[in-house]
C-alpha cells in the first residue's frame, strides 16, 4: 500500500480518499440486452436522483466515470456534472466489459469515447474500464493512445502507481455499492471469495467508514466507487452516502481529491 511520508495534498493531510460515481443513463443496460430502469418521473433512474446527489456533495469534488454514449444521449447532463466542480471521466462508449472485449473493439470505444467527450468541451483525462480486472498493459496502452494519463481498474486497496506519465488508482470490489448491496451480483461476490448473499445497508455504512478510518490510520489512500442507480433503490443509502460525504468533507485528516488532481499531485511529489 502507497504511504506518503510527507502527507497527502497540498496541505500535508494524513489520509486521502477518491470518491467517485459510475454508470449515467441506459448505456450499461443497452450494453447487456436489459430494459432500462426507469423512475417515476419517466428519466432513466441514475437521472432522476442525479440533482439530490450533486446537492449532497455542494463543496464537495468527485469524479463520475461516464459512458461516452451520453455526449450523444444526455450531453446537459454531462456538463452540468462537470459545472457543478465535478471531474468527468470515461467509462466506455456503452459500459463494454473490458476484460471480455477484443482489442479492436476497445480501442474504437475508447477513442469515440474521448472524441464525443472532448467535442463537448469536457476535458477528460482518465478511465475506469467497466467489468472489472484488465490487463495492466495493455490498459495504460489503450489510455496513452488517446491522450489519456490515468486509469482506475480493479486491483488491491491503495496499490496506486505512477510510471512514465501514467497513473493507475486502483479500486477493490469491497468498495463498490453495488458489488456489497446489489441481489444480482451473487455470483460475482462468490467468484471472488465474498459470500453469495448480499450485505445489509447497515453493513455497508460500517464498510465505507471501516475505510475511512483505515487510510487515516495508515496514511494512504482509497478510491470508492458509488452508482446513482444502486443508490435511488433506498432512502436509506442516500443517507449513508451523505454522512460518509459530510464525514469526508468535515474530517481535517482528509484530503479528497478528484482523480485527477491526486493524479497531478502524485506526479509531482513521487511516492514513498
Amino acid at each position: 500500500m502507497l504511504n506518503q511520508l510527507n502527507g497527502w495534498g497540498p496541505d500535508g493531510k494524513r489520509a486521502a480518499i477518491s470518491i467517485t460515481f459510475d454508470n449515467m443513463g441506459e448505456a450499461s443496460e443497452l450494453e447487456r440486452g436489459l430494459d432500462p430502469v426507469m423512475g417515476e418521473s419517466g428519466k432513466h433512474s441514475s437521472l432522476e436522483i442525479l440533482p439530490d446527489l450533486l446537492r449532497i456533495l455542494e463543496g464537495s469534488k468527485i469524479t463520475y466515470f461516464v459512458e461516452g454514449l451520453n455526449c450523444e444521449m444526455y450531453p446537459d447532463v454531462v456538463k452540468a456534472v462537470q459545472a457543478a466542480g465535478h471531474e468527468i471521466g470515461v467509462h466506455g462508449w456503452r459500459h463494454e466489459n473490458w476484460g471480455t472485449t477484443d482489442a479492436a473493439r476497445r480501442g474504437d470505444a475508447l477513442k469515440r469515447s474521448t472524441d464525443a467527450f472532448r467535442a463537448l468541451g469536457v476535458d477528460v483525462k482518465g478511465f475506469r474500464p467497466p467489468g472489472g480486472k484488465v490487463d495492466a498493459a495493455a490498459l495504460r496502452k489503450e489510455c496513452m493512445a488517446v491522450g489519456l494519463n490515468f486509469a482506475s481498474p480493479l486491483g488491491e486497496i491503495g496499490d496506486d502507481t505512477e510510471e512514465g506519465g501514467f497513473t493507475s488508482l486502483p479500486f477493490a470490489w469491497q468498495h463498490v455499492d453495488a458489488y456489497m448491496l446489489h441481489p444480482g451480483l451473487g455470483a460475482l461476490r462468490q467468484m471472488f471469495g465474498d459470500p453469495e448473499e448480499p450485505v445489509s445497508l447497515d453493513q455497508w455504512g460500517r464498510v465505507i467508514d471501516d475505510l475511512l478510518q483505515k487510510v487515516k490510520r495508515e496514511g494512504s489512500h482509497a478510491t470508492l466507487i458509488f452508482h446513482p442507480s444502486m443508490l435511488v433503490t433506498s432512502e436509506k443509502a442516500v443517507d449513508i452516502f451523505a454522512g460518509f460525504v459530510k464525514s469526508v468533507r468535515e474530517d481535517e485528516d482528509v484530503w479528497a481529491p478528484t482523480c485527477s488532481e491526486l493524479v497531478g499531485w502524485l506526479e509531482q511529489n513521487g511516492q514513498g
